[in-house]
């Protein structure tokens, strides 16, 4: 995934009386309800602010409802005593199901995780609309090689709208531009949960295999993609256990710290994109994927088609493949979601907000293969541009955006746009 830019939050504290430097508790209202990053995207330093007033809240009104959210926002903030504290507020609200699923996503992504299934199963017991969990229990489901339960969870997330409109439209978009077969490389849930609701459950391009690049670092996951997803036998269990241990014991007597995208993700998806390249087979890299060396060197080698960068193959002919991918964008996508009235009115911190502003930075990225190529097509993507993504941009990056397009001054409507913005005289 694109790395996206992290913005404050204006939070939900009253003025507060200052004594020497102690706050009048009294004087605090509840602080913002703290929800999965699927969903409202802070930084780390809101997210420990947020965690702060959640533990003053919690220390003036004690309920379960507010250690739930001060846990939810330690975890994200990556406070060192988060576990402990956790632990403590399992020991006191023992049937509350976030804490419940707080608890079980320190345990997630083990193989055959028993101990996260039931703290997940248990949750959702407890509260049957709470859906976070089973984000987690599709995931745990399929490292304990139960498919089955894996694809109910999926089912479930479906049929609840755990995934905004806008989200599932994205990743239909993406993987409406893909070749037949193709293997798709994703980052996180965003780009990765709604792909396997699509492929597995909707059956729309099932051909297409997605590999969640942050999966690869858990113990099951490698083998899982071979045995159950149909990627190319790229590695052996026993191969993948001596990289694994050789990987760890180098760190230790380095002293290096695990990488923000783990130890074995890059290693594993070259080796991946080296046996899809023999066999021939379409491999993709989604625009969200976090940068690294690495993946740079991939996306500088590859076919820029603005959502997702091909890497393998290299030798199809890039001006008919970007006319195919044009017409898809223009005739095939899915908008609806682009519209709806909680999009366009959901605040920066909104994910799904930053994932469909991908689309903006796709065309901008692509603007000078666009005029080479198909010139033709400018009109057209300037309109669905305006109708669709504009009003979506925040306003620090509309101009850096919007001013791509008025390169296109043989074209009156664009010519005419740009200057009515100030962006060419």
């Amino acid at each position: 995934m694109k790395k996206l830019n992290l913005f404050n939050v204006a939070f939900l504290l009253m003025p507060i009386l200052i004594s020497g430097c102690k706050i009048d508790i009294k004087n605090i209202e509840r602080p913002e309800k703290i929800v999965s990053m699927r969903q409202v995207v802070y930084d780390t330093d809101t997210y420990a602010k947020l965690a702060e007033l959640w533990q003053a809240y919690y220390d003036e009104f004690p309920s379960e409802d507010a250690y739930a959210n001060w846990m939810y926002a330690a975890r994200y903030a990556g406070l060192e005593n988060y576990e402990s504290l956790l632990k403590e507020g399992v020991n006191k609200y023992h049937a509350n199901p976030t804490l419940l699923y707080l608890s079980a996503l320190l345990k997630h992504g083990a193989k055959n995780n028993l101990e996260a299934i039931s703290l997940l199963e248990r949750s959702v017991a407890l509260d049957p609309t709470y859906l976070d969990p089973w984000f987690a229990l599709a995931v745990d489901y399929m490292g304990s090689g139960n498919m089955e339960k894996a694809d109910a969870a999926f089912r479930k997330l479906l049929e609840e709208g755990a995934i905004s409109e806008e989200v599932m439209d994205y990743n239909y978009n993406v993987i409406t531009l893909l070749d037949k077969n193709a293997i798709l490389i994703t980052n996180g849930d965003n780009d990765t949960y709604p792909v396997w609701i699509l492929t597995r459950i909707l059956k729309y391009r099932p051909d297409v295999t997605v590999v969640n690049r942050s999966l690869l670092n858990s113990e099951w996951y490698p083998i899982h993609i071979i045995k159950n997803e149909g990627i190319p036998n790229y590695i052996t269990q026993s191969e993948l256990n001596d990289l694994r241990n050789e990987t760890f014991e180098k760190m230790k007597q380095r002293k290096i710290k695990i990488p923000p995208m783990g130890p074995f993700s890059d290693t594993l998806l070259t080796q991946i994109v080296k046996l899809a390249e023999k066999e021939n087979r379409p491999v993709y890299l989604s625009a969200t994927l976090y940068s690294t060396e690495v993946i740079e060197n991939y996306k500088n080698d590859g076919a820029d088609f603005g959502l997702v960068t091909q890497i393998v193959p290299q030798n199809k002919n890039y001006s008919s493949q970007l006319k195919e991918v044009i017409n898809k964008w223009l005739g095939e996508f899915r908008t609806a979601g682009l519209k709806s009235w909680q999009l366009n009115y959901s605040t920066k911190a909104d994910a799904g907000k930053r994932l469909t502003l991908n689309y903006a930075g796709a065309l901008s990225s692509l603007m000078e293969a666009i005029n080479k190529y198909v010139p033709e097509k400018r009109l057209e993507l300037f309109n669905w541009y305006k109708n669709y993504i504009l009003n979506l941009i925040p306003a620090e990056k509309v101009d850096k955006m919007s001013s791509a397009w008025c390169k296109s001054t043989d074209i009156k409507e664009i010519s005419d746009w740009c200057k009515s913005k100030n962006y060419i005289k």
